[in-house]
């Protein structure tokens, strides 16, 4: 454990003082410390996060994204070595210009995730060093993790049950025989 932080009340008053004006919101869940702030205060936040001897959330596990339907928002998941709770970022943006700055000069661990986030869900990072599509062909106009993203193929008819499902299949013995 690291000096100073014994519980995760602690920390939560630490970065409570550590992030004062940046902040939103704060809760805590379990070994969650969940932490909101706004989109232009990012890398600020991250960087004291991250900076700090006590806290020392050096290590980026995650960035993904959460399609709220209202709005986007962007997670980021940190983690230190010396304490075992889970630093959770959570930045709240416009759902039909989802922009955030990039992180990649705090944690370069994030180049990979943010640009899976920007694949799927749509969410920009500016100033990220190479956003392209990473799972998906480029020319795909559709973002398959958000909530209105359209099927791309039809839902074929021979898929529908219309009756009531068997007890088993055909040719499959009785329940009894199985065991």
């Amino acid at each position: 454990m690291s000096e100073g932080i014994a519980t995760i009340l602690e920390a939560r008053e630490l970065a409570e003082t550590l992030l004062d004006g940046f902040l939103e919101e704060v809760a805590q869940i379990d070994d969650r410390l969940i932490l909101g702030v706004a989109a232009n205060d990012l890398p600020e936040a991250a960087r004291r996060l991250r900076d700090d001897e006590r806290l020392s959330c050096r290590y980026l596990s995650f960035v993904g994204g959460v399609d709220q339907v209202d709005y986007m928002e962007a997670i980021y998941l940190l983690r230190s070595m010396e304490h075992p709770f889970l630093v959770q970022i959570g930045v709240k943006l416009d759902r039909k210009n989802p922009v955030v700055p990039t992180v990649t000069h705090i944690w370069t661990g994030a180049n990979w995730h943010e640009r899976e986030t920007f694949d799927l869900f749509g969410i920009r990072f500016e100033r990220h060093p190479d956003l392209r599509r990473l799972l998906n062909r480029e020319d795909m106009d559709v973002f398959p993790l958000r909530k209105d993203a359209r099927p791309h193929r039809p839902l074929r008819p021979e898929w529908r049950w219309d009756q009531e499902p068997p007890l088993r299949l055909p040719g499959e013995p009785p329940r009894r025989k199985r065991s």
